[in-house]
Parts: structure tokens; sequence; C-alpha cells
């Protein structure tokens, strides 16, 4: 599911740049990009019935991304980065950039979420937000997520009720940093009425944070 629609978000458009259309180097990717956290247990998933219709990946401060000893990227993946010119070299650039930073040490990190064509604007993002708002509230912790979307900024700000602690230029992509509060307050469901203009952005796009 995520490879199918990885070339929606902007960083990782830029990052496979001129293969953005090889469908097998987007599940490569995608794999990379889940695989240490999935084994970490910072994966949500939203399904109807058995069909995965949503993705949201986190990341804990002291999470532990080697539970087998096995690196985030395996020698393979390395071997396939450098045989191809233009990712080598945005892969490079990414990996030696510097980090967003956080708003606070302990804050979870909202890393990546992506929701299927026919479930955007619906309850697939809601309640996958609703399994972090539960933690961070059992944890006393904030969540915060970086986004390069100025209406998934809005998003992010009145559906959510998230703060701007930050804004960078990163990479060629001016990113809005957000933070909840600690712990965070749980906030309504969307009213269609009320939000409709905001869910309709939440249509236009897969991610909610880059």
């Amino acid at each position: 599911m995520l490879a199918d629609h990885l070339d929606e978000i902007p960083l990782y458009r830029w990052l496979l740049g001129e293969h953005a259309s090889d469908l097998d180097l987007r599940r490569w990717l995608a794999e990379i990009l889940v695989r240490p956290l999935l084994n970490a247990g910072c994966v949500f998933g939203s399904r109807r019935g058995r069909r995965l219709v949503g993705l949201l990946v986190f990341q804990l401060h002291d999470a532990d991304l080697s539970l087998d000893g096995a690196p985030p990227l395996t020698p393979a993946d390395v071997t396939r980065v450098a045989s191809m010119p233009g990712l080598r070299e945005r892969f490079a650039e990414l990996l030696s950039s510097s980090q967003l930073a956080p708003p606070v040490d302990d804050a979870v990190s909202l890393r990546l979420a992506i929701v299927t064509p026919e479930e955007r604007g619906g309850r697939a993002l809601i309640g996958m937000m609703r399994g972090i708002e539960r933690f961070c509230i059992a944890a006393s912790r904030p969540y915060y997520a970086w986004t390069g979307s100025e209406s998934l900024r809005r998003y992010y700000s009145q559906v959510w009720g998230a703060s701007e602690f930050a804004v960078e230029d990163w990479n060629a992509i001016t990113m809005y940093g957000l933070v909840s509060d600690r712990p965070p307050r749980p906030r309504p469901d969307p009213d269609p009425a009320r939000d409709g203009a905001l869910r309709a952005t939440q249509r236009r796009s897969s991610s909610t944070i880059v």
C-alpha cells in the first residue's frame, strides 16, 4: 500500500526523482522506511474488513530499532542505492543533512501516515490518530509531526489542536513543526460540516506528515 502511493509524498518523490515510476524501487524504499519501526512495534494500521487501508508510522525517542541486531540498512540495501545514479546522490544528501529536531526530547514522532484514496477524508486516519492520543496520554508525552504542506499544517492545528513550534527550510522544502499538548487533550472527531475544507485537503494527499 505504501509503495503504491509513496511518490505522492514530496520528500520521497524528490528522493526517487527520475526513478519515481519504478514500482519495485518504491516497494524497496517502503520496506526500509517501515521495517525497523514495524519490528519495534511503532506502526498502526487501519483495515476495512481484511484489507489494509491506512498506515501510521511513529517513533519513540528511546525505541530500539535493531532488536535482532540487524542494522536498518542491510549491505544489499547499500549496494542497491550505490548502483543507481541520481538516487545515490540524493540518498547521501538525505542521510548527511541535519535532522529536524523534536520540540522536546521524549516527544513521539509521527514519521509517516498514508491512507488509500477511497478512504481519505474518512475514519481511517482519525482512528489511527486516536491510537497515538491514547498512547501519549498514558505515557504523559506529547506527539509531534513535521509537514511540508501548508494545508496539512492547518489540518493538524485546527483539527488536532497542535501548536506550531518551528519552521525550517529542509532540503529545499519549507517544513512546519507541530506539537500536541503534554499529554494530548482528546479532541472531538472532525465534523464534516465544520471541517469540510480540511477533510477535502486530506482527500488530496496521502501523507499527513511529509
